[in-house]
This record gives C-alpha cells, sequence and structure tokens, in this order.
C-alpha cells in the first residue's frame, strides 16, 4: 500500500483509531498495579518455572505448586492437564521484562487489544460499513467484563482473540494457504483451554447443514486431520486434570438447567437479550443493505450463533450449576466480543440509515444495563443458592444498578486507585519481616503468595493427594508434606477446612514438637485479589457491585518460634 493510501485509510478509519486507542488505554493503563490472585499466581509461578526447566513443572527444587491436590501433574511432576500456550506467553514476557506482576499480564492485555482490531474487521469485511464496525467495537470496549479478562494473567484475552480470529479464517477459507491459517488458528485456540475445540466442530457442522458455507466444506474436512493430530492426543495426558474440573450432565432434566444458567450467565454481562430482540426486529422489515453484503453479514451472524450455541452446549454438559455460577464465562470468554459484534451489525440493520435510531441504540447498550438480564430480573433474590435453586441469577445490591452499568465508573476509578487485598497485605508484611530461606505454610492462595515473595512453603502434598506416592519416589524435601521447620503461617481462616486440615491440626502438632506460635499481624480478609468475574470482583474501597459475605474471617500471621538445638 503506497503512503497516500495508507493515509487516506486512515482518515476514513479515523473513528475507529480514537476508540482503540481509548481501548489500549483502558486495557495498558496501571496495569502491573496490584497483585495477583490465585488463578494469575498458577499462571505466574508455572511460567518461571519454564524460564528454569523449559516445561511448566510444578515443583521448582523449592516449593511444589499445583492448585488441583496433584490432578493436574504426571510423574515427572510437570503439569499437563491445561494447554501451555498460556504458560509460554507469559514465561516469553518474563524472559523480555523480568518477573513482575506487569510483565504477567502483559501478554494478554495485548490479546484483548488485538481483539478489539479485529471485531472493528470482522464487521468492516462483512458489511464495509464504518458505523456497524465502530458500534461493535465500542460495545466492546464498554464492557467491564471484557475489560477485566483482558487485565488478567491468564488464558481469557487469548481465548477471546484466537475466537474471533477462528471466524474469520473460516469465513475466508477458500485457498490451501487460508485452510492451513484456519488449522493453525484452531490448534492455537484449543492450546488457549480445551473447550477451543468445541466451537471448530461447529464450525464444521455448518459446512454440512448450511449451503452458505459449502465453499468451506472440502478446505474444512482437509485442515480436521492436522488438528485433531496436535489436540486430541493432549486429552490422553491430561485426563485426571480434567475429570477434577469438571462433572457430566446426569440427566435431560439437569441438562436444560445447567443451560438456563449459563445463558442467565452470558445475559448478565453481555448483550445477549439485546441482540435477541433487535434479530426478531431486523427479521421482520426490509433491510437496505446490498445483497452480497447482506449474505455476508449473515454468515458472520450464524457463525456467531453456531460458536455461541456450541459453547452453551459444552458447558451444559461438562459443569455443575454452582460452578457455572461461580466461574461465568471463563471458559467462555470470546462470548462477550462475539455478541458486541453481533450488535453491532444489528444496530445499523435495525436503524435503516436513521442515525438517530442508531445512536439511541448505541447508547442504549452501552451505557444502561436493559440489553443484558440483570433489569429484568431485579425481583429475585439478591443471595441465591445455586446448589438449592434451579437457577440462581446475579442481581446486583443496589436497585439503581440493575439499570445503569456502575462497574464502568468503578473500573475507571480503579485505573488510579491502589486495591490491595489479603495477599497483597500478607506478601507485603513478609517481604518486611522475613529472611530468604525462611519456610512457609498456607492455606489458601499459595500461587499468588510464592510469587510476590519467593519463599519456599511447606505442607505442599498431604497423604490423600494423587500426586504423593510420587512426589514421595520423585524424593521431595520432607518439608514439602508437613509443617515441621515451618517459620512463618499464613492461615486464612474463611477457608479453615480448604486443604482437609483445620487450624487446630496445625497449631497443635507445632505447640507438641515444641515451637511456639505467635500471632504477629491480623490481616482483614478480602477474598481476592483481581477476581476475573464481575459478580465476585472487589473494587477499590471494597466495593462489590453484587452480594457478598461480610462477615469473612480475618487471616492471621504467624511467627514460628523453634528451640534452640543445644
Amino acid at each position: 500500500m503506497k503512503g497516500s493510501d495508507a493515509l487516506t485509510t486512515l482518515r476514513r478509519h479515523w473513528p475507529f483509531m480514537l476508540v482503540a486507542i481509548i481501548g489500549a488505554g483502558l486495557i495498558f493503563a496501571n496495569l502491573g498495579s496490584g497483585y495477583l490472585w490465585a488463578d494469575e499466581g498458577d499462571t505466574a509461578v508455572l511460567a518461571s518455572n519454564i524460564l528454569k526447566f523449559g516445561v511448566p513443572r510444578a515443583w521448582d527444587g523449592v516449593t511444589f505448586m499445583d492448585s488441583d491436590f496433584g490432578a493436574r501433574v504426571n510423574n515427572d511432576l510437570v503439569m499437563v492437564s491445561s494447554p501451555w500456550l498460556q504458560y509460554y506467553l507469559a514465561a516469553a514476557s518474563f524472559w523480555l521484562f523480568g518477573e513482575n506482576t506487569f510483565a504477567a499480564r502483559l501478554p494478554f492485555a495485548f490479546a484483548g487489544w488485538l481483539t478489539i482490531l479485529l471485531v472493528y474487521r470482522l464487521i468492516w469485511q462483512s458489511i464495509a460499513d464504518r458505523r456497524a464496525a465502530l458500534c461493535g467495537t465500542i460495545l466492546t470496549i464498554c464492557s467491564v467484563q471484557f475489560l477485566l479478562f483482558c487485565r488478567q494473567s491468564r488464558y481469557y484475552a487469548l481465548a477471546m482473540l484466537f475466537t474471533l480470529l477462528l471466524i474469520e479464517t473460516f469465513l475466508r477459507m477458500k485457498t490451501p494457504r487460508q485452510t492451513a491459517l484456519f488449522a493453525f488458528v484452531a490448534i492455537l485456540l484449543f492450546h488457549t483451554h480445551p473447550i477451543g475445540i468445541v466451537p471448530v466442530f461447529a464450525l464444521g457442522a455448518l459446512t454440512l447443514i448450511d449451503r452458505g458455507f459449502s465453499s468451506q466444506r472440502r478446505s474444512f474436512w482437509l485442515a480436521l486431520p492436522a488438528v485433531s493430530v496436535l489436540t486430541v492426543p493432549w486429552f490422553a495426558l491430561a485426563h485426571t486434570g480434567y475429570t477434577e474440573n469438571a462433572s457430566l450432565v446426569p440427566s435431560v432434566r439437569d441438562f436444560f438447567a445447567r443451560l438456563v444458567q449459563y445463558l442467565i450467565e452470558c445475559s448478565s454481562v453481555a448483550p445477549l437479550i439485546g441482540v435477541t430482540v433487535l434479530a426478531v426486529v431486523s427479521s421482520i422489515g426490509r433491510s437496505r443493505i446490498d445483497r452480497p453484503s447482506e449474505q455476508r453479514a449473515r454468515e458472520l451472524l450464524v457463525t456467531i450463533l453456531a460458536v455461541s450455541v456450541s459453547y452453551a452446549i459444552a458447558m451444559a454438559v461438562t459443569q455443575r450449576m454452582a460452578a457455572l455460577w461461580v466461574t461465568g464465562l471463563r471458559y467462555t470468554s470470546a462470548v462477550i466480543p462475539l455478541l458486541a459484534t453481533a450488535a453491532g451489525l444489528l444496530i445499523v440493520k435495525v436503524s435503516r440509515g436513521k442515525n438517530s435510531v442508531l445512536l439511541s441504540l448505541l447508547l442504549l447498550f452501552a451505557f444502561t444495563n436493559f440489553a443484558q438480564i440483570t433489569p429484568w430480573l431485579f425481583w429475585a433474590d439478591k443471595n441465591p443458592d445455586p446448589e438449592q435453586k434451579i437457577v440462581a441469577p446475579h442481581v446486583p445490591e443496589k436497585m439503581i444498578n440493575c439499570f445503569l452499568p456502575a462497574a464502568d465508573l468503578l473500573f475507571l476509578r480503579d485505573l488510579f486507585c491502589s486495591n490491595v487485598g489479603t495477599v497483597g497485605k500478607c506478601s507485603e508484611f513478609l517481604r518486611e519481616n522475613a529472611r530468604a530461606n525462611d519456610l512457609l505454610v498456607t492455606n489458601y492462595e499459595s500461587e499468588p503468595l510464592y510469587f510476590h515473595t519467593r519463599l519456599p512453603q511447606g505442607m505442599k502434598i498431604m497423604r490423600q493427594d494423587a500426586i504423593y506416592e510420587t512426589a514421595r519416589r520423585r524424593g521431595l524435601p520432607e518439608y514439602v508434606f508437613g509443617v515441621d521447620h515451618a517459620r512463618w503461617v499464613v492461615w486464612r481462616f474463611n477457608w479453615d477446612d480448604y486443604l482437609g486440615i483445620r487450624w487446630p491440626d496445625v497449631s497443635d502438632h507445632l505447640l507438641a514438637e515444641g515451637a511456639q506460635l505467635n500471632d504477629v499481624a491480623e490481616i482483614k480478609e478480602t477474598a481476592w485479589e483481581n477476581r476475573e468475574n464481575i459478580h465476585f470482583h472487589r473494587f477499590s474501597g471494597d466495593t462489590y457491585l453484587f452480594p457478598h459475605d461480610t462477615n469473612l474471617q480475618a487471616a492471621h500471621i504467624f511467627r514460628v518460634d523453634w528451640p534452640a538445638v543445644p
């Protein structure tokens, strides 16, 4: 492209450039502030171990790390249940920028920003309408849930990026080069998270049942063997980890209950209700879009529908209702930019050239909650028990927040505010008071505590853990299996029996061995540092949008003094 052509293109798309810059500010601003929460800590610790060993080993010679009690680890103590792409990206970032919070989150934040660009590109390629493309990108960056996913040291943003790339390559897949690219993206998506294989097969089904995708049929089935060879064997490696975190649906009734719960999770953070209404309205009247563009728009909308439905079915089949309520769209984060893309297309189609209608709809979708389910369930139980109810919606604590998205202002405020929680305060205390080789014992969120302090940790493998015998055979130090010789104990009393061991068991053992326990710090319990799910996210000032447990027991830090050795 010549310089003059490039300048013309930039001028033509200057509103989008402005949105992209704003999106970059929202994603990257103060990215390294705050501490990692448990799942981010898992990514960071295993990425750090990649720099040492070349693979994500759970044992680094000092501390053993596995949040699933050894279920994710093979006989070589290498983590195999989660695909490795996220860990290697974080490791590359550590190699370039050092092992810190900013570097841990940077590659995922960049993937999130690229997702914004891809939303615009998808819509522009579909109908070449800047208004629709701009609407889609604006709705994407106005989603606080999207932004929270982007600012995590976890796979969520990668899943969004590669799912949109998968759809883009699928829609253009006609040549051998495009077929190879589709296979490559599909493999990357799977190695971001295993559920990434689901939309691949959903797109394959489209080539069989929808004539509009018959031209992609041959290319898809040519790509499938390569995708299968580089993805399916991973299930054999990782089956123990998957069985630990999945629960197959036991009945048809449970399937539909789970499906409804998943749809509630989607429509609580994405404009599923609004998109559905716009789709119905747009199907009633005549469209003013020319036929080729209309066909391309239809193809994009159908692929979005197919991928979204496939995700819904997969989640209903594999996840308990309570798990769906807690994890939200963690595993299917791509639904958020996909629905924003669909909304951008449909807003322009429904407005039929009337800018006043377009602007009104855009404002309604972006700056109110009426396109989501929350306003329509404002009367529901604010403190549901997902284990006991058929469905469990999320209802904000204040009624006004059912209708207006206060999360936007809270998120903006947090870009410039400190928001240190329990892990952060415990880490700061230990960095000030502990010596380099002091042994630490903790019962919750051990991964970020290790990343931020690098203190060796004891009591990491219990006798009942799947990895116990293997760890013994591998000759791991005795402190890994118990609390002897601990210098510090960080006990999160709100999760007293999380490891199957309660505080009296630990304290009685230490006292019986002659140790003296000194309660040196009481830390307010804030549950999580940077939780990815907006329904449980703590904003600065201990602000929550949704009801939360206010009676959390404080965490305590104990210094353990041992009698002098004669």
